[in-house]
C-alpha cells in the first residue's frame, strides 16, 4: 500500500522572502500527476511529433503521459526504485520534472551496474524554458544518486536533438553510446550519455 507524502506546515514567519521568479525543486507529489502528464505530452510531442507517425504518437502519448500512467508511477516510485522530482514556480504550479531510476544500466556503460542510475524524462515547459529550470532539476537527480551511492549517472537523448545535447554536455555528460527508442512501431536512434558521479 502507498502511503501519501505530507508537507509539512510553517507559518508565514518562518517562510523566508523569496527572490522573484524562484524555481523550487521537490519530490513529485501523487497530486502533481495530471500537471506532470500535461507537460510530458506537450513536451514530447513538440519535441519528437513531427519525426514519428501520427498513431504511434497519439499510443504513446496515452500510455506514457496519461495522469493515470503517470499517478501509477508515482505510487509505485518505491517498487521501482524511481524517484520524480519537480519544479514549482513560487506559487506552486509545476513547471517542470525529471526521474532518477537507481540500478537501470545500458550495455555501452562500463562497471558495475548496480553501481549506474538513469536521470530519465527530463522536461520543462515552454513558458519555463531559460530560467536554468532544467539544471536544477538534473543538479537534484545527480545530488539524490551520489547520497544513494550511484558512480554513474546515465541518460539517453535523441539523435536530432542538437539543444539538449549541448546542455548535457555542459554539465559533463560523455556520448558512450547509443540506443533504440520505440515509438509504436517507429524506431529512432538515441546517444547514451553518462557522467562519473
Amino acid at each position: 500500500m502507498a502511503t501519501a507524502k505530507v508537507a509539512s506546515i510553517v507559518t508565514t514567519s518562518q517562510v523566508p522572502s523569496k527572490p522573484a521568479n524562484e524555481v523550487i525543486i521537490s519530490d513529485a507529489l501523487v497530486s502533481d500527476a495530471a500537471a506532470i502528464a500535461l507537460i510530458g505530452a506537450n513536451t514530447f510531442a513538440a519535441s519528437f511529433g513531427f519525426s514519428v507517425p501520427e498513431n504511434d504518437l497519439a499510443d504513446f502519448l496515452a500510455t506514457t503521459y496519461s495522469a493515470k500512467a503517470i499517478e501509477a508511477e508515482l505510487l509505485s516510485a518505491s517498487e521501482s526504485n524511481i524517484s520524480t522530482f519537480v519544479a514549482r514556480d513560487e506559487a506552486g504550479a509545476v513547471l517542470g520534472f525529471v526521474q532518477l531510476v537507481g540500478g537501470l544500466t545500458e550495455p555501452c556503460l562500463q562497471g558495475d551496474a548496480s553501481t549506474h542510475a538513469e536521470l530519465r524524462r527530463l522536461y520543462v515547459d515552454v513558458s519555463a524554458h531559460g530560467r536554468g529550470v532544467g539544471s536544477k532539476l538534473i543538479a537534484a537527480v545527480e545530488n539524490k544518486a551520489k547520497a544513494e551511492g550511484f558512480r554513474t549517472l546515465w541518460l539517453t537523448v535523441w539523435e536530432d536533438n542538437t539543444g539538449a545535447q549541448r546542455l548535457y554536455q555542459k554539465l559533463g555528460y560523455a556520448k558512450v553510446g547509443e540506443t533504440d527508442f520505440a515509438t509504436g512501431e517507429c524506431i529512432q536512434t538515441d546517444w547514451v550519455l553518462a557522467k562519473s558521479l
